[in-house]
């Protein structure tokens, strides 16, 4: 009896793991220190690039003039085992002392985009004058960059921009800016690049921005526009929500995951290209720490093949009779269609309950003799996963998988884990994705009980993408 209980108790515990390891995983790096912030990462070739108001140098403090330690940036190598070696100031003689913020890399040109104060004079910050915020372009050279340039849509006295992020083909870039025609007091604000230069900045509008404060917008190669938010609701204060562009325009933002967003401030992320987690930088703790996130999503092997829901029934009378001279069957279908003979095929548009009868009519007399059959039945989805998509797509444009219209039967279902075709992975009973090569691609979709961890469905469905 003993060994029974304790057994149950451990399979007990397993199944709590089990639908843990299901979610998602978050944890803060350990570089993150108490009583410094640490904000805007970025992840490239396996170094974490971030801002930070650390002290650089003990015997020579710089602050502004508020007396708090200004910005600047920072980058940690991870290893190869995933641990991170020794946290050290980014080209530390080539950016300002006096407020570096966010960083962004457009690697098929060598640019690099930097947030930065305009004047590097400390003189700046103890007089009357404001030193404000600009965006600001450069080029890799050797172990540096070229001299910096200050981009068409920055002001030196009037307003700040700041924390810019690029599209994958270099020719859209979103940033903040606290320009007077904005809607809050920060707004997004997106230029488009015309040959070498870039055009001038134009607000996100009103379903983006608020009258409170959005912050480091971050472009995900899939389309989606990541930003944190304190005038959009949520979990509370500021959290990270994201749009991406239809046909019709940018929808409405959504909120991340609420163990991403929390009832604290988190105000930047980065999101790996396949989705699967990222970094993000949150006040829980009580300063602005790193966190990483990463969804944990089971294995559901081949699936099965998505079957249509035709709604295709035959129905027969158990006499076997074809009725005789002016005698027939009459089927009356329950919606509005009517079929002939003892044994039909009858096509229902969509589910329900029907009441279906047969009739042994007199044709000569034209009058129903008596009723064969009356009973109600029930047309249903296949029990599956059901995966709603065309089944023909364009190359490179945005599309939404959707499984609500799945069937799953009395099974409960904890939350919908995607495979697509690119290795990635996403979360959601709806998501986005865009196909970027031609040819026929293999979608999945699986679920597990919340009941019982080990049962799964899945489900798997073949798109053509064309040019």
């Amino acid at each position: 009896m003993c060994q029974r209980i304790i057994y149950s108790v451990l399979l007990f515990f397993l199944s709590l793991q089990l639908i843990g390891a299901q979610g998602i995983s978050v944890k803060k790096l350990g570089f993150s220190e108490k009583e410094q912030s640490e904000i805007a990462p970025v992840f490239k070739d396996s170094v974490l690039y971030f801002s930070s108001n650390k002290n650089i140098n003990w015997l020579k403090k710089a602050t502004d003039q508020d007396n708090e330690n200004f910005y600047n940036l920072f980058s940690v190598r991870q290893a190869a085992d995933s641990s991170w070696r020794d946290v050290e100031q980014y080209q530390a003689d080539y950016f300002s002392e006096f407020h570096t913020g966010s960083i962004a890399f457009f690697e098929p040109r060598n640019e690099i985009y930097f947030t930065e104060v305009h004047y590097k004079d400390k003189k700046r910050f103890k007089g009357k004058d404001q030193n404000l915020l600009g965006v600001f372009q450069a080029q890799e050279d050797k172990d540096s960059y070229t001299r910096a340039k200050s981009l068409p849509f920055n002001s030196r006295r009037s307003y700040n921009t700041g924390h810019p992020t690029l599209s994958p083909d270099g020719q859209l870039m979103f940033f903040v800016s606290d320009k007077e025609d904005g809607y809050g007091e920060t707004d997004i604000y997106m230029s488009e690049r015309t040959g070498e230069e870039w055009g001038p900045a134009v607000n996100m509008g009103k379903l983006i921005n608020t009258p409170a404060k959005e912050l480091f917008p971050f472009y995900h190669p899939n389309g989606k526009l990541y930003f944190a938010s304190n005038g959009l609701g949520g979990e509370g204060g500021f959290d990270i929500f994201y749009t991406y562009r239809t046909n019709e325009g940018w929808v409405n933002p959504i909120a991340m995951n609420n163990q991403i967003n929390s009832a604290a401030n988190e105000l930047s992320c980065y999101i790996f290209d396949d989705e699967q987690g990222g970094y993000f930088a949150s006040d829980r703790d009580g300063d602005d720490d790193l966190f990483e996130f990463r969804f944990l999503f089971p294995v559901f092997g081949a699936g099965n093949k998505q079957k249509e829901n035709t709604f295709r029934y035959q129905f027969f009378d158990e006499m076997g009779g074809k009725g005789e001279g002016p005698l027939k069957y009459v089927w009356h279908f329950g919606d509005g269609g009517i079929a002939e003979g003892d044994t039909v095929i009858h096509k229902f548009r969509q589910p329900g309950t029907y009441h279906v009868q047969s009739f042994l009519v007199d044709t000569v007399e034209n009058v129903e003799l008596f009723v064969l059959k009356d009973f109600h039945h029930e047309v249903k989805k296949k029990i599956q996963v059901y995966i709603k998509c065309p089944d023909e797509v364009k190359l490179g444009e945005l599309q939404t998988l959707d499984a609500t219209e799945s069937n799953l039967g009395d099974f409960t279902p904890n939350g919908f884990y995607w495979e697509l075709p690119d290795g990635s992975k996403q979360k959601g009973e709806t998501i986005q994705f865009i196909f970027r090569t031609k040819g026929k691609h293999i979608v999945k979709c699986g679920t597990i009980s919340k009941d019982d961890p080990q049962h799964k469905m899945c489900t798997y469905k073949e798109i053509n993408v064309i040019e």
